[in-house]
């Protein structure tokens, strides 16, 4: 039995889904043959074509020229259709994001042109969220709702004839134009009876990981699994509901992960990890000490992971210098406090967040911030806010994207609520290099200059701020202000690796900005 997965990507190269690897591997367990299709390296459109000014450049840079990281403009009907017409699967399973069902739907209608009688099941958080638009208007076969790990197994042994396919739990279909609708099973309690991840079906382009200007054999994976908190932008408040608060944390024993680990260091030759728990360090401190030392003994390799600022105490980060950790991103979001707790329902607190960035860069551990931007009742004010909290907190690298209201969301209702945001989507889906939001007094193009120097507030003397927010403008002199203020961030920020390196030209720098500047009034 053949087993087709499509994994409908409009994003980069350089990460192997966690749930999408352990789908394989159990499909494999049960000894069907499995190839990926994979729409990483093909251009959909999803570019950057918005008139913008420059942006700092945050990490050192890596040639990856010889890599081939672009996407080629290929057709994706036809490029499926082949491999479809070649491999001759006996199944399709797509996983699917929010963002990614337009392409996921194209993949399906185009499937069932070619072979009406194909079976197809999608998996992911659209199905989850939509599962009968996925089986009505996507004309998907099945639906998996939640998750899929012990329902996906018992759904290929029915396609085996082993049992039926219309009473799995976790899995709706459709029968005879009715849809059947399946109870949802308890999370699966222990982790530890999974196969290894399986990487065998990705692309190569998929393990290349540039960090700290050199470019390493990445993988992925997670030791914790779940997140108790109810932030109103994260769909986890909505898997919390579904699982009638029940939607616990669970994480692999010690022993099992670092063997899986080890195993995958050894099979793929791997040089660097990442941890995509939603927060690394939410366990308590003895098991992080049990798994430090295994891990360091084991494996060796350095790692990256994300975390709350809630969870960052010094015996946890010094543990993670000593097992290699080299870089922690830890979220923000917003520095404006009214923002942070009454709208996106933040648990973390100002201290929180200046004491675990000051712990990691005491310990030498390289941090990154998350931000958001454009979030319901956003202001100057706001952003500001935030600049000033990156800057307070000490964050190496800060990064800001902008928000995008998600179905299941709570933040996605009170932006519909508040006139932000259209509910009715029609194509649109979640662009990184735009606002999704409409405001009465931010414009769009004021958003995105906005976060392109995110970074150039952070990170330089507040002195330097009204040439910063006078660059915002595109015109001739915000544009030449722009260029002398990116050369001076770079000699005195990013050649310092993120920290502001203090100067005796500060003053110079000041005169020439100011000259610049006069050049307005010249010709006016």
């Amino acid at each position: 039995m053949k087993l087709l997965f499509v994994w409908p990507n409009k994003d980069s190269f350089g990460f192997k889904p966690i749930g999408l690897s352990l789908l394989s591997a159990i499909a494999k367990r049960q000894g069907w043959e499995v190839k990926l299709f994979d729409t990483t390296g093909i251009d959909l459109g999803f570019v950057d074509n918005t008139v913008s000014g420059e942006s700092a450049r945050i990490f050192k840079p890596v040639d990856l020229s010889s890599y081939h990281l672009n996407k080629d403009k290929i057709d994706l009907d036809a490029a499926f259709t082949g491999v479809l017409e070649d491999f001759k699967p006996d199944c399709l399973a797509l996983t699917v994001l929010s963002d990614e069902f337009l392409i996921a739907a194209r993949i399906t209608k185009g499937a069932k042109r070619i072979n009406p009688r194909l079976p197809v099941i999608w998996g992911g958080k659209y199905p989850t969220l939509n599962p009968e638009k996925t089986l009505t208007v996507h004309q998907a076969d099945f639906a998996c709702i939640g998750e899929g790990l012990d329902a996906f197994g018992e759904f290929l042994a029915g396609l085996n004839g082993k049992n039926g396919l219309y009473a799995i739990p976790n899995v709706w279909g459709k029968k005879n134009d009715r849809i059947v609708k399946n109870k949802l099973r308890p999370l699966k309690a222990s982790l530890d009876d999974l196969p290894f991840v399986d990487w065998d079906i990705f692309d190569k382009r998929q393990f290349v990981k540039p960090f700290d200007g050199k470019v390493y054999v990445g993988g992925d994976h997670m030791s914790n699994w779940g997140c108790p908190y109810h932030c109103t932008y994260c769909i986890n408040h909505f898997y919390h509901s579904l699982y009638d608060n029940k939607y616990t944390m669970r994480r692999y024993g010690t022993s099992r992960v670092v063997k899986e680990l080890k195993s995958l260091k050894d099979k793929y030759k791997l040089e660097i990890l990442r941890f995509h728990d939603e927060d690394f360090l939410m366990r308590p401190a003895e098991n992080l000490a049990e798994f430090a030392q295994s891990y360091k003994d084991e494996v060796g390799l350095p790692f990256m992971i994300e975390t709350n600022p809630k969870s960052v105490i010094a015996e946890k980060v010094r543990l993670l210098k000593e097992m290699n950790c080299v870089s922690a991103s830890v979220a923000i979001e917003s520095g404006d406090l009214q923002l942070r707790k009454k709208l996106l329902n933040r648990v973390d607190s100002e201290d929180d967040i200046v004491r675990a960035f000051s712990l990691f860069k005491d310990f030498g551990i390289r941090t990154s911030s998350f931000n958001l931007l454009g979030v319901p009742y956003e202001t100057r004010e706001t952003f500001m806010h935030t600049v000033k909290l990156n800057r307070k907190a000490g964050a190496q690298y800060p990064s800001i994207g902008f928000f995008f209201p998600f179905e299941g969301t709570v933040l996605r209702d009170e932006a519909v609520k508040g006139g932000f945001f259209d509910p009715d989507p029609g194509d649109r889906v979640y662009r990184h290099d735009r606002p999704s939001l409409v405001f009465k007094d931010l414009k769009e193009q004021e958003l995105i200059e906005m976060r392109n120097v995110f970074v150039l507030y952070v990170k330089l003397p507040e002195p330097f701020w009204p040439f910063i927010k006078r660059s915002e403008g595109l015109d001739p002199v915000g544009v030449r202000l722009r260029k002398k203020i990116l050369e001076i961030y770079e000699e005195t920020v990013w050649s310092n690796n993120g920290w502001y390196k203090g100067t005796n030209r500060e003053a110079e720098f000041l005169r020439e900005l100011k000259a610049l500047s006069a050049e307005e009034k010249i010709c006016a």
